[in-house]
């Protein structure tokens, strides 16, 4: 584990999910998604003593276990320590198991809790929502910004040195190459966001999964990427929904077609994707939807 820095006081450890670390000049610092709970919040809170940094703020760029995990571990160490996310993520970091309900569309199962979930990292408890906008901390600001799509409750963080935290907003190249149908809430507010961030003054972007951090001038190319991710399947939905068909069979094609693999989580993520994608389709008056012998069909308007 090491702490890398990027500009100014801007600073990142690389990880399973990177960890932004912004160092106060009173050597206070602000963590920015301190991923899962385990070894890694203690090794990171290690880590930072050795550099004389005591963690003052957490803030989560979003709803996903992954990001969030290590906060209440970290929190559990030093009670001083706050917590902020965005109203729409407090609700499931609160409350993590109506993330899996939702997601599962019932109660959730031990096939899709992990451990890790059933851990340290369900007593997390957001300490203030932040809204988009300016945000002062320790007399210092950040820009907040919503980033919604990949999750109803994604925002931005981008520190004085312009460098943005994106939290998933984008995957790195490698994991893209492999993993292209990606997490989305919402296909509309994603579409959206990843337009939005040519229109922010930055000039480097940590992503939340990936080997490095990322300058302004290869944000075109990772728009494109994703939105050639998005549209790739919804075309091929389009091209299932040509006759009736479940979103069950939509799903099935999709992973077979593309010889994707998943587990028990994956599946279900894939699934709420899929879901998003015919919500999308749906907004655009493209489909319709019949119920005949007990099944739920959607197909493509005709004309």
């Amino acid at each position: 584990m090491k702490l890398s820095n990027i500009n100014g006081n801007t600073y990142y450890i690389r990880g399973g999910t990177n960890t932004g670390v912004y160092v106060f000049d009173d050597n206070s610092a602000l963590v920015i998604d301190p991923g899962l709970s385990g070894m890694r919040p203690s090794n990171m809170k290690s880590l930072l003593e050795e550099n004389n940094i005591k963690i003052k703020y957490i803030i989560n760029t979003h709803e996903h276990e992954d990001h969030y995990g290590g906060s209440s571990q970290l929190k559990e160490i030093d009670d001083s320590i706050e917590i902020l996310t965005s109203e729409k993520a407090k609700v499931f970091i609160d409350y993590p198991n109506i993330y899996g309900d939702y997601t599962l569309g019932g109660r959730g199962n031990e096939f899709f809790y992990s451990k890790l979930s059933r851990g340290k990292s369900y007593l997390t408890k957001v300490d203030r929502i932040i809204e988009e906008g300016n945000l002062v901390l320790n007399n210092e600001e950040f820009e907040i910004i919503k980033l919604k799509g990949h999750s109803e409750g994604s925002i931005g963080v981008l520190t004085k040195d312009k460098v943005l935290f994106v939290g998933d907003l984008f995957v790195g190249e490698h994991i893209l190459g492999k993993f292209d149908l990606l997490l989305i809430y919402d296909v509309k507010e994603y579409l959206e966001s990843i337009k939005k961030i040519e229109n922010i003054n930055f000039e480097y972007m940590v992503l939340g999964h990936s080997k490095s951090f990322t300058h302004k001038d290869d944000v075109k190319k990772y728009i494109k990427n994703h939105e050639n991710a998005i549209y790739k399947y919804l075309n091929q939905i389009r091209k299932l929904l040509e006759s009736p068909i479940t979103i069950d069979n939509i799903l099935k094609n999709i992973i077979n077609n593309n010889e994707l693999t998943c587990n028990y989580k994956e599946y279900y993520f894939f699934r709420s994707t899929i879901v998003s994608m015919i919500s999308y389709l749906s907004d655009l008056n493209e489909i319709e939807y019949m119920i005949k012998q007990g099944e739920m069909l959607y197909y493509s308007k005709k004309g």
